[in-house]
């Protein structure tokens, strides 16, 4: 189920619940970056451009289906995006329609918006970390943010070349 923020339950555990982390485009939602990316790379966003179509993209089968059996075997799914806050219902709407079930979606906070990916990523990793989480592994396809996890400590599967 869906969590409408990106705070929980688990800061009140003795121990952080394991996870694994995935990003979204271009890793469980299928993103043509040629097509796609100038809506959403540099300094003007048009976010609304980019919803619109994300709405239709068809999920990546093959990392679904290890986020499935990840979560049938019991680690969290947490989800953790450069899409931004204020859109929350469009990525939610995208997840249910899926089928892509997880525990928690950090997405970029306003404040973030001129941000560069790692950098966004590197502010919901402390969040994640805050909220009791304790990731193991990550998949990601952006070589940029894969980078970054990797410098950050973690396994990161890049699933995509990403190189944009």
């Amino acid at each position: 189920m869906a969590k409408d923020s990106d705070h929980d339950m688990t800061k009140d555990r003795a121990h952080p619940m394991d996870c694994v982390i995935f990003d979204i485009d271009g890793t469980l939602a299928e993103f043509d970056a040629d097509r796609l990316g100038h809506l959403v790379h540099g300094e003007t966003k048009k976010w609304d451009d980019f919803h619109d179509a994300m709405a239709v993209a068809p999920v990546i089968e093959p990392v679904a289906r290890l986020l499935s059996r990840l979560k049938a075997q019991g680690d969290a799914i947490v989800l953790c995006s450069g899409r931004p806050e204020g859109w929350r219902h469009r990525t939610l709407d995208w997840l249910e329609t899926m089928g892509i079930a997880h525990d928690a979606l950090y997405l970029r906070r306003p404040e973030e918006d001129r941000d560069p990916d790692p950098e966004v990523k590197r502010s919901a990793l402390a969040r994640i970390r805050a909220d009791g989480y304790a990731p193991w592994l990550v998949v990601d396809d952006r070589r940029s943010v894969v980078d970054f996890w990797r410098a950050a400590g973690l396994t990161c599967l890049q699933c995509a070349p990403g190189d944009f």
